[in-house]
């Protein structure tokens, strides 16, 4: 089976990155606002449209900051199918203009939030392994590769 291409936008404003919030058993967690690319969609069009589904976001799409691989194999975890592959692209989003349209966001996540980077490593916030890159916003690594 193929490893799935996401790409995951990583918006920062004044000591705040943007993440989209989520519940379950754990409590509330939170990841980038993104997700997969489609069959004939460019990375580009997969940016815009998973931003207008999950948080009703319009924004210019930047550079690349980092890719990584999340292989469930390789880390066994009940919150990710068995045999899941997915390749991460996580790129610089820029210009962020808010939409009104909150009936029509993503049911599977509860919102989002500007979240203060020194708060970063005290929530759950995937991809945990990255947390102090994102927090203090160094990727001087571009492959991150699969990391435990």
């Amino acid at each position: 089976m193929r490893p799935r291409i996401s790409v995951r936008a990583v918006f920062y404003n004044h000591g705040h990155i943007l993440l989209c919030k989520h519940q379950d058993e754990r409590g509330f967690w939170y990841i980038t606002p993104g997700g997969g690319v489609e069959h004939g969609e460019t990375l580009e069009d997969a940016f815009h449209r998973e931003l207008m589904e999950e948080i009703g976001l319009k924004a210019t799409m930047g550079d690349v900051l980092c890719i990584r691989d999340l292989i469930s194999d390789r880390s066994p975890t009940p919150y990710l199918p068995k045999h899941f592959h997915q390749i991460e692209i996580f790129v610089e989003g820029k210009a962020p203009s808010f939409i009104d349209t909150a009936s029509k966001l993503d049911p599977a996540q509860i919102g989002y939030e500007w979240v203060p980077l020194e708060q970063l490593d005290s929530i759950l916030f995937f991809p945990t392994e990255l947390v102090e890159v994102f927090k203090n916003r160094e990727f001087s690594t571009i492959y991150q590769g699969h990391k435990l």
